[in-house]
């Protein structure tokens, strides 16, 4: 047979089929076609072809919306694109541009040729004694991507089974069912059925084994029906419906939300309707009922309908589960805890709680709501408080609740270890105690959410579940003795999912003058990352410089003592045993210079104060005062300054020269600078004349001490001179004399002091006179002694009389 060759193929083929588009009168540009066909197995490679009518701008497309494809050149009329690996279905065109004419396309299926079906279920549906339905389920292999077609094919034959009562094959046309299932009649005395399935596409067929069945072996009666049961607390009456006679009845029940539980040991005959008693239920309950039958043989039917009720209650049989606390800086009461009762131990519906405390000579009973779980109550010295529940049927037996002595903490070496359901604890076994008591509670929430386990005396070991991985735990062993007492050992729960702070502490700041007071609360419960171990503040100055400073995880309050002047950033952060948590946004904070009196002096003036003030109290008793007066004369100067301004001083200046009054040797100190003069002025010179400058005598006799004189003057000018000359011109020309001064005063003097107004500078001082206290001044020898300047060295002042007075 000679070979055509390709090239020459296509172009035949595409003239023929240029020649049928003209014939039917097509205005496509072009005809398309694949190598392989329209239906391809999937991972196929291809081509597909376009033959255009004409000479134009060639482009081929794949998919939709289209994609410009590359495609190759045969001739002029005839382009191809290669396809590797097709994995679906694919659209492909052609175009020719520029030309007023319709683009032609083309589809390719990918898919696989069908398996041979496998693993045939079919059933006896017996309708009635006369009638009944098979039905059969296959598994029909591997998706073929394709349009399938499917048939049933079944041939029977009568009770015998001889071959040659085989009736005519029937054929059953399956529609797509996902799974693939048939169903048909059987004749009545059919009692044998062979089934085979029959699956073919456009890729190729496949045909299943015979499935070969004895109807009696498939038969399944209709599924029976339920009434509503009737209960009591511990048992359900059930009616069962069944349309055809059965001989063995399936009946399972199961709680609201629990697992279905066969009934054990029924095996009844069901003709129509039978009642039935099941047992062994718990109280107060909702049960739900369902039921299937079977023949003598053959397969279980369906399952009925659901018929559910409510046992009745009863009354709890089992105490509650009671713990207690005592509530902080709280010495006459408790705080009762309990926990919910199951459904198994509540036998009903909780109305209320009992809470009853007895005394000596009286019980005092409260009722509490049916959602409380605590309650707070008075206690006394042999006292004890029962708990109860309450439901329509009775009371539980009451838990009983005594208050322990606590005795000294016990050494129980309590280990706590990470679990992969929680946490475990291990404790050492203490000596013959009744029972232990496993307390915890998220930190500081004690009294809201304590959580507890009881346990006997001889377990030395709990693990605690449920634990929130953002909390921090603490709790407690305690081991309970029958005498009473009760010994604690604490420790602290470290959850195994545990991790750092989410943020820092939220804090406050107050500032007073170079010192900073920090206030913050507890981070929320949920950002904590498990047991904070410490805050740590962090100061930074204008410079740059940081410091830190560690505070522990109880306290809430920091004071930052002088700080220098200036700007500075605070923030904080918090830690667990995983690390630091995330800084608190920096607050800027400016401290200020401080000026003024300095911080000694302030501290030293009160106590000068107080000390002055307790000083002039002593001085008002006498013995005291007089030895403050020996001990103030031994200060004084013993150098007095010359009162070479008297009037009777000046006269002695000038006719007998300078006259010096003797004092005691051992107090003379002789003193180079000019001493401030004073002007002593007696009451003899007041009555003497004293219209003449210079020409008065002085007295011959000091005044007596016995008289009380009127007034006495001292006027005091300090002035610095070379000699008594200078002196006593400055005198004269600069001050007034005064008439007089009294030697001795007791009631008061008065001190003038009057500047010349004729001073060309002017003065600074006016004329004053103020009293001075009482006084008395006279001189130890009688006759003054002039030795060239007058000085009163030789002048005891007597001041007994400045305390008399106060």
């Amino acid at each position: 047979m000679a070979t055509i060759p390709t090239a020459r193929f296509l172009v035949c083929a595409a003239l023929l089929m240029r020649l049928a588009q003209l014939a039917a009168g097509e205005t496509s540009a072009c005809v398309i076609w694949s190598s392989a066909g329209a239906v391809v197995r999937r991972g196929s490679r291809l081509d597909v072809y376009c033959a255009f009518h004409r000479e134009c701008d060639r482009a081929m497309f794949s998919e939709h919306p289209p994609a410009l494809q590359r495609h190759t050149v045969v001739n002029s009329t005839t382009t191809y694109i290669r396809v590797e690996n097709i994995t679906k279905q694919r659209t492909f065109s052609c175009l020719c541009h520029g030309m007023d004419l319709d683009p032609c396309g083309f589809d390719i299926w990918a898919g696989y040729p069908p398996e041979r079906p496998r693993d045939i279920r079919c059933k006896h549906e017996v309708l009635t004694n006369q009638t009944g339905e098979v039905i059969c389920s296959w598994d029909r292999g591997r998706k073929t991507h394709l349009r399938d077609t499917s048939e049933l094919v079944w041939v029977s034959t009568s009770v015998s089974g001889d071959p040659t009562e085989l009736w005519p094959p029937i054929k059953i046309l399956i529609g797509a069912s996902d799974p693939p299932s048939a169903r048909f009649s059987v004749r009545q005395g059919v009692q044998f059925i062979s089934v085979r399935i029959s699956t073919h596409n456009a890729l190729g067929s496949a045909v299943s084994l015979p499935a070969n069945y004895t109807l009696s072996n498939i038969a399944i009666p209709a599924a029976p029906v339920l009434a509503v049961p009737r209960c009591s607390s511990r048992g359900c009456a059930l009616g069962v419906q069944s349309p055809q006679k059965t001989q063995y009845l399936e009946i399972q029940y199961a709680t609201e939300a629990g697992m279905w539980t066969t009934y054990p040991n029924l095996s009844v005959p069901v003709d129509s309707d039978r009642l039935l008693s099941i047992r062994s239920l718990e109280p107060y309950r909702l049960y739900r009922f369902r039921a299937r039958a079977k023949f003598s043989s053959g397969l279980w039917s369906n399952w009925s309908n659901v018929a559910s009720s409510w046992t009745q209650e009863e009354a709890p049989a089992k105490e509650l589960d009671v713990w207690y606390t005592q509530p902080p800086f709280d010495f006459k009461s408790i705080r009762l805890f309990w926990k919910p009762m199951t459904a198994a131990h509540a036998r009903g519906k909780i109305l209320a709680y009992l809470v009853a405390v007895h005394g000596s000579q009286s019980v005092s009973t409260s009722n509490l709501s049916a959602n409380a779980t605590g309650a707070s109550v008075a206690f006394c010295a042999g006292c004890y408080v029962t708990v109860s529940a309450l439901n329509a049927k009775g009371t539980s037996p009451p838990a009983k609740i005594v208050a322990y002595r606590t005795k000294a903490s016990a050494h129980l070496d309590v280990t706590v270890k990470a679990h992969v359901h929680g946490v475990a604890l291990l404790w050492r076994q203490a000596e013959r105690p009744v029972s232990h008591v496993v307390e915890w509670y998220p930190e500081g929430l004690k009294l809201q959410e304590l959580h507890w386990l009881k346990l006997s005396g001889e377990e030395s070991r709990a693990v605690i579940t449920g634990l929130n991985a953002s909390e921090c735990y603490e709790g407690a062993v305690y081991v309970l003795y029958s005498d009473g007492s009760m010994t604690t050992s604490t420790f602290k729960l470290l959850n195994t999912s545990r991790s750092v702070p989410k943020a820092g502490p939220s804090f406050q700041q107050e500032v007073d003058a170079s010192r900073v007071t920090l206030t913050w609360a507890e981070l929320p419960r949920a950002q904590r990352g498990g047991c904070i171990t410490e805050y740590t503040i962090y100061l930074e100055d204008a410079n740059g410089s940081v410091q830190q400073y560690s505070v522990q995880a109880t306290r809430r309050r920091f004071v930052l003592e002088d700080l220098p002047p200036g700007a500075h950033s605070l923030w904080m952060t918090a830690w667990t045993s995983q690390g630091e948590s995330p800084a608190t946004r920096k607050v800027k904070i400016i401290i200020q210079a401080v000026e003024g009196i300095p911080v000694f002096l302030l501290v030293l003036c009160p106590l000068l104060s107080v000390g002055a003030s307790l000083l002039l109290c002593l001085c008002q008793i006498a013995a005291v005062k007089k030895r403050v007066w020996l001990l103030f004369q031994c200060f004084m100067f013993q150098v007095v300054p010359d009162p070479a301004n008297s009037k009777w001083a000046k006269e002695i200046t000038q006719d007998k020269g300078k006259m010096k009054l003797p004092s005691r040797q051992s107090e003379s100190v002789l003193i180079e600078e000019e001493p401030d003069i004073i002007i002593i002025i007696t009451d003899e010179e007041k009555l003497s004349n004293h219209n003449k400058e210079g020409a008065a005598s002085p007295p011959t006799s000091p005044p007596s001490a016995s008289r009380r004189p009127l007034t006495t003057y001292i006027k005091s000018v300090s002035i610095e001179s070379d000699g008594p000359e200078q002196t006593r011109t400055l005198l004269d020309s600069k001050m007034k004399t005064v008439d007089y001064i009294s030697a001795g005063c007791q009631d008061g003097c008065l001190v003038e002091e009057e500047v010349d107004g004729d001073d060309e500078e002017g003065d600074e001082f006016g004329h004053i006179l103020m009293p001075l206290p009482a006084c008395t001044l006279f001189n130890e020898h009688m006759e003054p002694q002039i030795i060239g300047k007058l000085t009163l060295d030789a002048v005891r002042i007597d001041c007994s009389s400045l305390f008399e007075n106060s």
